[in-house]
């Protein structure tokens, strides 16, 4: 198997659902794995790897202390895919230093192909975006901290 067949199956799963794909052969073994925004393939020989697009490290925003007990945290309700704004091509429905109200969308986070608006609960300063876009989320992990006006 060359990087021209590797090629042929990588533009093949682009253009399906197919989430992961493996094939085992004489000359090697390659697997395929849609995630965020490349391709992952292992265990290929070395000048297809040449080729292989590096994953981007991801740097998160660090947190703001928290200084006072008027900073609440929001905790993603469900498992899912985190989205800062509606589409790609969207502005994001927050940044740090917005100022939310109660009720105010901050965030989409996608679980079985069904995209759920996270809400805030209370008004206040946004301080600290704790994940980055397009990242799998936990139920109950920290996506923001919010300074709560009084």
């Amino acid at each position: 198997m060359d990087i021209k067949d590797i090629k042929n199956i990588y533009k093949f799963l682009r253009e399906t659902d197919i989430v992961e794909f493996e094939l085992e052969g004489p000359d090697g073994k390659v697997r395929m794995k849609r995630g965020n925004a490349y391709a992952v393939r292992e265990s290929l020989p070395f000048e297809a790897q040449e080729s292989r697009e590096a994953p981007r490290e991801v740097k998160k925003e660090e947190p703001a202390p928290a200084k006072a007990d008027n900073i609440k945290v929001v905790t993603s309700p469900m498992v899912g895919t985190f989205y800062r704004s509606p589409s790609p091509e969207a502005a994001s429905f927050i940044e740090v230093g917005s100022v939310v109200k109660p009720a105010q969308t901050l965030c989409i986070i996608e679980a079985m192909k069904l995209m759920n608006e996270v809400e805030s609960e209370f008004g206040g300063k946004v301080v600290a975006i704790l994940v980055e876009n397009g990242q799998p989320v936990e139920y109950g992990e920290p996506l923001f901290q919010i300074e709560v006006s009084k």
